[in-house]
């Protein structure tokens, strides 16, 4: 089920205690997939699909995409560890990279992460394509 489709903005300015994602504006295109929501009888470990991908408005978060996570994840009441965060190379090109965020530690109520990227496996690639689909 569909949580959210559409483009996703910032200005670079400190609006809160947060920094912002960058601090120059940017626009990504976002969908954000809710895989709980069907009656499957499936328990996905990682019920939130979100498929990012560059406008080429604004500065590129692909190198440093934590800060980006955090806010979508506090914007849409998401948990970082249950969400499959993909990044599509360019938009409705089919060819994706999944992000995958460790926690290393925390200082307070600040989790740091690791990333790593990585192909994604067929049971991603099929979820992510069903998805998507399910859009048009």
């Amino acid at each position: 089920m569909k949580v959210f489709a559409g483009r996703y903005s910032w200005d670079g300015k400190k609006h809160s205690s947060e920094e912002p994602i960058a601090w120059f504006p940017g626009t990504y295109n976002l969908k954000i997939f809710n895989l709980s929501e069907k009656q499957s009888g499936v328990t996905h470990l990682k019920p939130f699909i979100c498929i990012y991908s560059a406008t080429g408005e604004g500065v590129s978060i692909s190198e440093n995409p934590e800060k980006f996570a955090k806010h979508i994840c506090h914007d849409f009441s998401l948990e970082m560890d249950k969400v499959l965060w993909a990044e599509e190379r360019k938009d409705n090109s089919g060819e994706f990279e999944v992000v995958v965020f460790t926690e290393k530690g925390r200082m307070g109520d600040i989790c740091f992460y690791s990333i790593d990227k990585r192909q994604p496996l067929a049971g991603e690639k099929r979820v992510i394509k069903k998805e998507l689909a399910a859009l048009q």
